[in-house]
Formats: structure tokens, C-alpha cells, sequence
């Protein structure tokens, strides 16, 4: 792909928006321990003057997705970049796995309880714990919001 900015106005633009640290670190539910230090930055990860790893900078739902890619100056004018999407396998798992053993657990809980327990409660209890796939929705709907902004901010 192919950048209207130029070489340096890239690498300047890539530097003004990115948060040196660990995006690996930051798309598990882990990132919520860097509250504090906070940066108005919009993306979080390593640059260098050839490639660059970069996660969405946040730590409310973080996005387990880093966006690694490559970049070169094509002509005076442009900039060409390579880019591919890759998972970070924790935060992923943990935002499917986690809701499927709550679920398995708390109704294995409420099942051993035997007849004490009513109906309705059951039926709450399961309503309540299948909120917890929403983010599974929210995150698939932020990859690709990250993505668009991406191209947007480097005008690809």
C-alpha cells in the first residue's frame, strides 16, 4: 500500500501518535494496570526507522490485535508501507475463554444447589453471564475501527 505523506512526514506522524511500550502487553486485560500513566496517544508499541508494532492505545477494553508492518520511501511524494494484523493470542483467548468458564461455573453452582433453587433466579443468573460475550462483538467491531483509523491518520 501506498502513503500520500512522504517518508518523513510518516515517520513524524507514526512518532507524534504512538506511545513507546509493549503492545503485547498492552491487548491483554493486563493493560488496565497502566491506568495511572495514561498517555493521550493513540497507539501504544515500538517504532524503529524501518517497521513499527503498534496496538490501540487504551485500557477500558483493550484490542487483542497489533498492527506490524514496514516502511520505506517509494518516491519523494510517497511512502509505501506493508502492514499485516496479528493476534495477540492471551488477550484473545481471555475474551473468549474467560465468559465460557463463568458461565460453566457459576451454573454448576447454581445446579448443586439441587431443588433450593428457583427457576427464575437460574434464568437472571444465565441472562447476566451471557453479557459477558458482548465483548467478543465489540472487539471484532474495534479491529476494524483500528484498522480505518489507521489508513485514515497515514492517509493510505
Amino acid at each position: 500500500m501506498v502513503s500520500k505523506l512522504n517518508y518523513l512526514e510518516f515517520k513524524n506522524r507514526l512518532k507524534a501518535n504512538t506511545q513507546n511500550g509493549n503492545p503485547k502487553s498492552f491487548g491483554t486485560p493486563f493493560s488496565i494496570l497502566s491506568i495511572f500513566s495514561k498517555s493521550r496517544k493513540k497507539y501504544i508499541g515500538e517504532i524503529n526507522s524501518v517497521s513499527f508494532n503498534l496496538t490501540e492505545n487504551t485500557t477500558l477494553l483493550p484490542i487483542p490485535y497489533i498492527i506490524d508492518g514496514t516502511y520505506k520511501s517509494k518516491s519523494k511524494s510517497t511512502t509505501e508501507i506493508s502492514f499485516k494484523i496479528k493476534i495477540i493470542w492471551f488477550g484473545y483467548l481471555w475474551i473468549r475463554i474467560l465468559p465460557v468458564l463463568a458461565l460453566g461455573l457459576i451454573n454448576s453452582l447454581l445446579l448443586m444447589q439441587g431443588n433450593n433453587i428457583k427457576t427464575e433466579i437460574f434464568v437472571i443468573v444465565n441472562l447476566f453471564l451471557l453479557l459477558m460475550f458482548l465483548p467478543v462483538l465489540i472487539v471484532s467491531r474495534k479491529k476494524k475501527k483500528m484498522i480505518g483509523d489507521f489508513c485514515k491518520l497515514f492517509e493510505i
